[in-house]
């Protein structure tokens, strides 16, 4: 398990990409974390319940998913490598009931953080500008996935989707990406064929 000193150096790594904010503020902010466990197929959040919380995955890999007529679908991933922090973000800005589903898919690690404690923190410099380029690059990332779905294939999306998000290649079945992806299993199976047979 990670010792504070470790766990302010991981999200250091990641905030710092992001935006320049000392090491003694984000020492600070680990400092009023709790740590958590999340055993794979536990949830952080369900649709229906208000979200409270704001996770930085240590070790570990989330998936955001809807549910409608007993099927769910794939929203989003979060890991530890590519975008380490998870909530239910619409829930958590507006306090409503959460329209998504946020489960491991693995073993996690995570730093918590209260809604309060982050609110209160966000609306001061320098986190303020920090969350504005956090909220900023959520638009970018959506807007971008939506582009693709109406634009590009099945197999451009796929490889995107490879450089996106590598490391769920080996972390993720390849039923929840081909959800994500908007298509099914057969499908991804006879693209990743495809895509083999021509390498």
């Amino acid at each position: 398990m990670f010792n504070e000193e470790e766990q302010t150096k991981k999200v250091a790594a990641y905030i710092q990409h992001i935006e320049s904010i000392d090491y003694p503020d984000i020492k600070a902010l680990v400092a009023h974390s709790q740590l958590k466990k999340f055993k794979k197929g536990e949830h952080f959040l369900r649709e229906g319940d208000i979200c409270r919380q704001v996770l930085f995955v240590y070790q570990g890999t989330f998936r955001y998913y809807l549910t409608k007529d007993g099927d769910d679908f794939t929203k989003d991933f979060c890991l530890d490598s590519t975008n380490p922090f998870c909530t239910g973000f619409s829930s958590f800005v507006m306090q409503t009931p959460s329209l998504v589903n946020i489960e491991a898919l693995e073993d996690s690690l995570c730093a918590v953080w209260s809604a309060k404690y982050i609110k209160k923190l966000f609306a001061t410099m320098p986190w303020l500008a920090f969350a504005r380029k956090i909220a900023e690059l959520l638009y970018i990332r959506k807007e971008k996935r939506e582009i693709s779905f109406l634009r590009d294939s099945a197999e451009l999306r796929y490889r995107i989707f490879t450089t996106d998000f590598k490391e769920a290649l080996l972390k993720v079945p390849q039923y929840h990406i081909a959800s994500y992806l908007g298509i099914t299993p057969e499908s991804l199976s006879r693209i990743r064929r495809s895509i083999a047979g021509r390498s």
